[in-house]
């Protein structure tokens, strides 16, 4: 299994922080050429790591391995969980309103 989609998940959420690869190697303890490779999907992080990086970036494993999961399972809805659950009560039943008329048209 190669890593490509993993890693370039990876470095699109280091860029969004503002993260450099020698930052998130420092936070991390993983070399920052590893750090590099792993973006580039040349390199598999072992669990351990990618457990350190996902904690690094403030992000659920799923962010980086949704990619490869061919299950719907209710893991993927996760970010959007924690979106929703950032808003106000009234926004989250306007959104809640909203999604229950889309479901009623599909």
């Amino acid at each position: 299994m190669d890593f490509k989609q993993g890693g370039q998940a990876i470095q699109r959420i280091r860029k969004e922080l503002g993260m450099t690869q020698e930052q998130l190697a420092e936070i991390t303890n993983v070399a920052s050429n590893s750090i590099s490779r792993i973006e580039r999907g040349l390199l598999m992080p072992a669990l351990p790591t990618l457990i350190e990086i996902c904690n690094a970036l403030g992000i659920g494993a799923d962010s980086i391995l949704s990619a490869y999961i061919t299950q719907d399972t209710p893991i993927r809805w996760t970010p959007l969980a924690e979106k929703l659950g950032e808003l106000d009560l009234e926004k989250q039943h306007k959104i809640e309103t909203i999604l229950n008329c889309l479901i009623r048209t599909i």
